[in-house]
Formats: C-alpha cells, structure tokens, sequence
C-alpha cells in the first residue's frame, strides 16, 4: 500500500491507494487541482471564499511548496456567484486579506475572493420561495469548471429561555437546569450557541488603564434538528453552574486589578445541511476501526460549499443574582468582580 498526499493550505489529505491500477503515476510530474471553502453567510456584509490549488510534487518535499505562494494560489481566475432562482450573478473580487498565521503555508499573503453583494435565504417579496447560489469557476487554461450549489438557512427564532429573559435584555445564571430554546428555521440543520461574557480589568492604583476582556462560553453544541425544513422547536438544558464553574477555571487570580462587568452578547448560529455533512464526516470514528472518508461537494474539485447563519443579540445585561453570586459568594469573590 502506498500514501499519496494531496496538500491543501490548511488541510492535508490523504489518499491510500490499495489496488494496482497502471493509469495512476504517483511519481509522475508536478500537478494541481482546485480546493474551495466557502461558507455564505447572510448576516455578514462579505461573503468571502476561499480558492486554492490542491498541489503534489514527487521532487520536493511538501513543507518545501508550501512556503511558495505561486504553488498556493492561482494566477487569473473567473469566479462567481449566481443566484439560481433570478439569475443574478454576483463577481467574487480578489482580496489580500491579512494577517495570515505564520507556519506551514507561506503566509506573506492570503488570497481569498469576495464580495459585498447581499445573499438572501428567500425572496425578500416572497419568504415561501427560497434561494440557492451556485458557485462557479472558470480557469482559463481549462476547459472545465469548478462549481458548487448551495441553499441558505433562514433566521432562527430564539424563544425565550427559563432563566435567560432575553427579551428584557437580561442573563441570569440560576442554579439547576436552564434552557436555551429555539425554533428550526428552513434549511438549517445544526445549531450552536455561545454567551460572550464581556468584562473589563481595571488597574486599582491607575484606573485609567483599562483592559475589555471576552470570555467566549459555549452553550449548544452542534444540536441536529430531525428534518432541515420541518421548523422542529427546540429546547437545550445546561446546568445553571457551568457560568461559574466556566470562570473559575479560566480566569486568574489578579490582585492589581479588579473587574467590572460591562453589557455582553448571545450569539445562536445555525448551519445547512452540507456543512453538517462536513463537520459529521470529519468528526472522530467510535468504533474499533478509525477510517474516515473525505468529504466534498465541489464539482471538478474538493472542498466545501455551504452556508450558515449568526443571530447576534447584543447588549445582554447581567442580572441581580449573578451579580450578587460573582460578588459576594466567597469561592467566586475572589475573581475580583465588583458591583456598579
């Protein structure tokens, strides 16, 4: 058996090739092919996608392409998108969007291709017609063309929670099991959830030195409706404790400072159907044998296109009980949290 490598910048694949078949050179010449990531997402002003050559070169070793932008990116590309159900077509620029993390890929750039042109989940004049895009595209120096198709999920609708009245702009950390529910919108079929606890250090003896400060608290995690398109209601227990637990493991102790809460965010994001088929595939094997498959929905390449969604709900205050729990309750005084 032998291991081929195809290197993508970020992903590396691997292939096993177990039967002999003689149209298959592994050791021939230098070859590219085309990866793509992209994941639509209405609630945000860019739509940016992610274009990359899928390289393999038997006289040098990956690590040695992988710091040569040319073998990342390439020269002239065509790509757009195109709203399916209107023919809208929408040009995809592109961008130098740095900074890039240092390491195994040349990082002096970071190519990716935009656009600003806003992407709908339905008809703004009918919501019972829902869009797809379709990616394409087109290399000059081929005949082919790469190109995806994808629907976009809906808002979701965020009911209101026991314990979290959102709707008075306002969290609460009880103790016992609070819920965060909510109502599948069309074309979603997984969730996440995440409180941002926002919060500022203060120096005690200047002040005016200030530090804002974010802890990032996940309270879904990857919940699978039954059906994308059947609006299933939901409703996600957690236990009231895991606020405190959550800043007592991540916090450290700083006598120079002290700690003042300031307004925070909720943030419930869903995601469709194919970027849940992603994320399954890639997810790790219970069983005795660890195989995985790749996963890809490009046509004439690999890699994903897909869409999902951020419903952001902004200044959250904290209420009067967690407040009073995070100053006065001696296992969390400590922290160094003081009232308004």
């Amino acid at each position: 058996m032998k291991n081929f490598g195809y290197l993508i910048p970020g992903v590396l694949f691997c292939f096993n090739f177990t039967a002999c078949d003689n149209s298959i050179n592994i050791t021939g010449p230098y070859e590219e092919n085309m990866a793509v990531f992209g994941l639509l997402d209405p609630s945000q002003v860019t739509q940016y996608i992610k274009i990359n050559k899928v390289f393999t070169n038997p006289n040098s070793s990956v690590t040695q392409v992988a710091q040569q932008s040319d073998s990342l990116y390439f020269d002239s590309l065509a790509p757009f998108l195109i709203e399916v159900e209107t023919g809208r077509s929408l040009p995809l620029y592109k961008v130098n969007y740095l900074p890039k993390a240092p390491g195994i890929f040349n990082s002096s750039v970071n190519y990716l291709y935009a656009t600003k042109e806003k992407i709908y989940a339905n008809n703004p004049a009918n919501p019972y017609e829902f869009y797809h895009y379709r990616l394409e595209i087109k290399r000059p120096s081929q005949k082919k063309v790469v190109q995806a198709i994808t629907n976009v999920p809906d808002s979701t609708i965020l009911l209101a929670p026991i314990g979290m009245t959102f709707f008075n702009k306002e969290m609460e950390f009880t103790p016992g099991i609070l819920r965060v529910s909510f109502q599948g919108p069309t074309n979603a079929k997984v969730f996440d959830a995440y409180f941002y606890f926002n919060y500022l250090e203060v120096n005690k003896k200047d002040t005016n030195l200030k530090v804002f400060k974010t802890l990032k608290l996940r309270m879904v995690n990857k919940y699978r409706v039954f059906d994308a398109n059947e609006h299933e209601s939901v409703s996600v227990g957690i236990d009231g404790n895991f606020f405190y637990e959550s800043l007592l493991a991540r916090l450290q102790l700083d006598t120079t400072v002290f700690r003042k809460i300031v307004p925070c965010r909720f943030e419930l994001s869903n995601a469709n159907l194919e970027f849940d088929n992603y994320i399954s595939v890639a997810e790790p094997s219970i069983g005795i044998v660890q195989k995985q498959t790749d996963y890809s929905n490009i046509v004439n390449g690999v890699g994903l296109f897909a869409a999902r969604r951020i419903s952001r709900y902004n200044n959250i205050r904290i209420g009067p009980y967690t407040r009073d729990q995070l100053t006065r309750q001696p296992d969390y005084k400590k922290l160094g949290f003081v009232k308004d």
